[in-house]
């Protein structure tokens, strides 16, 4: 009989001991949140919900206060009362909205303060090194930049820089990029019109912290064509050498106008030469137009 009382005591403890828990759902609407917090506030009591969003907590009788969180929800507290039965509790929580303030990027052409190896032939220079020539010849006085004549016709220029071909330069014209897309290559007949027309060019020896489309270990030259820095007014040249060598160009600049808003730069060009190399002749008209 001490035995049966002893036994139905113990059982009316245990009872009670699990009626005094806190048990609950965690989630986003009918979706469990998986090891979400939840604790009794002014408590060391807490627990985590298991992968059905569930959890269980046991406290002694009373009215508490249980906060649920997780990482990119808002955080909930509720207030429940336990006392000899179990106490269940559910939170729906809300994502966390966070605006970001917005980024500005800027940027601006390189100064003498710039850690790279970078050199700008400006527009008088040029016309005193480029005569008839490709526009990479301008640049034989860069040091680590070679440039010659190589095919042997007009517009058949190439430019070595540090060692490596023009494969291996990327070459631009106001930051837009010229080169071949399949073979690197950039073929300077095509640009007939912008020599007269360049304002500067800014040639930077070595690989280039700008991710560009085309290959740049060699270096990056950046023809600059800004309409903006020339002075109104327009140019009549013509220009004869060996081997028929004809070049006639026209090229007029509006400087600034409308309230300083709007310059126009825009360059005509003929040019013919027989070629000094069978098959190198060339009759050709080139064009550009900037703003």
């Amino acid at each position: 009989m001490r035995y049966r009382n002893l036994i139905l005591s113990a059982m009316m403890m245990v009872g009670v001991v699990f009626g005094q828990v806190v048990t609950g759902f965690v989630g986003e609407g009918e979706k469990p949140l998986v090891g979400a917090n939840v604790v009794i506030e002014g408590t060391q009591k807490g627990g985590v919900s298991d992968s059905e969003g569930k959890f269980t907590i046991e406290t002694g009788s009373g009215t508490f206060d249980v906060t649920a969180s997780y990482i990119g929800y808002i955080t909930q507290t509720k207030t429940v009362s336990v006392g000899d039965i179990v106490a269940s509790v559910s939170f729906n929580l809300e994502t966390d909205v966070v605006a970001l303030s917005a980024l500005e990027v800027l940027a601006s052409r390189a100064d003498e303060k710039t850690p790279v190896a970078y050199t700008t032939v400006t527009k008088e220079e040029m016309e005193i090194r480029l005569g008839s020539q490709d526009i990479p010849m301008s640049l034989n006085m860069t040091p680590s930049v070679y440039a010659t004549g190589q095919g042997g016709g007009a517009g058949d220029a190439r430019i070595n820089v540090r060692g490596f071909n023009q494969r291996n330069v990327a070459v631009m014209i106001n930051g837009v990029p010229q080169n071949d897309m399949e073979n690197g290559w950039v073929y300077w007949s095509n640009w007939d019109g912008v020599g007269d027309a360049t304002s500067s060019i800014q040639m930077q020896r070595g690989l280039s912290a700008v991710n560009l489309a085309t290959p740049s270990i060699g270096g990056t030259m950046n023809i600059i064509t800004d309409p903006t820095a020339l002075e109104r007014g327009g140019k009549f040249k013509q220009e004869i050498g060996a081997a028929g060598f004809v070049k006639t160009t026209l090229n007029y600049n509006t400087g600034l106008m409308m309230g300083d808003k709007l310059a126009l730069s825009t360059t005509l060009v003929k040019k013919t030469v027989y070629g000094l190399i069978d098959g190198t002749w060339t009759d050709a008209y080139a064009y550009y137009l900037g703003g």
